[in-house]
């Protein structure tokens, strides 16, 4: 996984030791295939097969009490969520990550390249090297030229942090079909799309995005005693929300709108705005408000769709639920008060504030504020965007609306 070193290497040692020890040792209860692999070769097997990973992926969403002995905490307390951290410093969703990075490197490299590096006699190999190197240099002055990236590593490198979800292994193989270019271009979008189609369609008309394609994501670890599929219980929900549609927040009783405001709740959909793990703002679900002429009167640059979609896949799950929870806002009001947020802050500073997890208590105090100045549902969307100017002095880093 990589080429870590010092505690990180540890950690991966630690990681790596699990999954071919007590995780295979499950493993091979569940999945056939995984029983008639030599175990000092079943890491490589596994990440080498898309398809037998996919299966043991699935193994663990079916069977999670299988496995809960081994997902425990320093104090040997299970975890009950993917996002807490585990005995070895790293959460589930840090493990599933490594592992899908892994898969989808080695898969990149033998598709596009035509080779893939055993996991095993790496770090030996890397030594010797580094000793070869040092030994040449005090003989030969002329630095060494670094080899040009291959095709496989500029299209993982073109990824970044954007493969970490066990739903994408079944799509790596798509993945790699498409360019670098286009990764890059899409930055953390790619992850709206979830079945193969779409990542096809991506291929095929990389300038005209497709909408994606709507698909239920179940929690990969879900608290044993409040299953995924359990219905949700009545009244306010207490906590981090990852479930799509469900906010943590208690929506408040908006008030009754006279005139020609109408008196329908017209709040955006959390489940309709929101990617399907929950996690970010689908930009998509926007496209007909920025259409608005209304809106792309106040918008900055009504013309930059690009960078505004991009601003859109930036906010995280928790402020956009906040202010749809506690403000009732409607579609197009989120899209302004965002966007015009954004240019006040810049990319940097409104990613921290509104990203994933953003700053809660900077979020709280827009709220505030917004109530203060009677913003609701009827609100025009001029308003909006005069909100987020005074909330946000241009370009200077937030300490919240006063």
């Amino acid at each position: 996984m990589g080429k870590p070193t010092g505690a990180k290497s540890e950690i991966v040692q630690q990681i790596n030791a699990a999954l071919e020890g007590a995780v295979a040792d499950v493993l091979a209860q569940l999945v056939p295939e995984v029983r008639d692999i030599p175990r000092r070769r079943v890491l490589e097997v596994i990440f080498d097969d898309v398809a037998l990973l996919e299966r043991c992926f699935t193994a663990f969403r079916d069977n999670p009490e299988r496995f809960r002995h081994l997902l425990v905490n320093q104090h040997k307390v299970p975890v009950k969520t993917a996002d807490e951290v585990l005995k070895c410093g790293r959460t589930l969703e840090d493990v599933v990550a490594m592992v899908v990075r892994t898969a989808a490197k080695r898969h990149f490299r033998r598709s596009l390249d035509g080779n893939s590096r055993p996991l095993r006699g790496r770090q030996a190999k890397a030594a010797e090297a580094s000793l070869f190197s040092r030994l040449m240099s005090l003989v030969s002055h002329p630095k060494r030229v670094a080899p040009p990236k291959s095709r496989g590593r500029l299209l993982y490198d073109a990824f970044q942090d954007n493969l970490r979800h066990d739903w994408q292994v079944p799509l790596v193989p798509e993945y790699a079909t498409l360019s670098p270019q286009l990764v890059r271009r899409l930055g953390p979008r790619i992850l709206d799309y979830h079945v193969v189609d779409d990542i096809r369609a991506l291929k095929e008309n990389p300038h005209n995005l497709p909408v994606p394609t709507p698909v239920e994501v179940r929690p990969l670890l879900a608290p044993p005693d409040s299953p995924a599929a359990a219905p949700q219980a009545a009244g306010p929900v207490v906590g981090k929300a990852d479930t799509p549609g469900v906010s943590p927040f208690s929506p408040p009783p908006l008030p009754r709108l006279s005139g020609d405001r109408g008196q329908a709740d017209q709040r955006a959909r959390i489940e309709d705005v929101l990617t399907a793990d929950g996690r970010r703002l689908k930009p998509a679900a926007f496209t007909a408000a920025l259409l608005d002429p209304a809106v792309r009167e106040v918008l900055p640059d009504a013309g930059a769709m690009v960078h505004i979609a991009q601003v859109l896949s930036m906010v995280g799950g928790i402020p956009a639920k906040m202010l749809v929870g506690e403000l009732g806002m409607r579609v197009d009001q989120l899209a302004v008060l965002l966007i015009s947020a954004n240019a006040a802050l810049g990319d940097t500073v409104f990613g921290e504030t509104f990203g994933n997890p953003g700053r809660v208590e900077v979020m709280a105090k827009l709220i505030a504020r917004a109530r203060a100045a009677g913003i609701d549902q009827g609100t025009p969307v001029k308003v909006i965007a005069a909100l987020a100017r005074t909330s946000f002095p241009a370009k200077r880093p937030p300490v919240g609306p006063t």
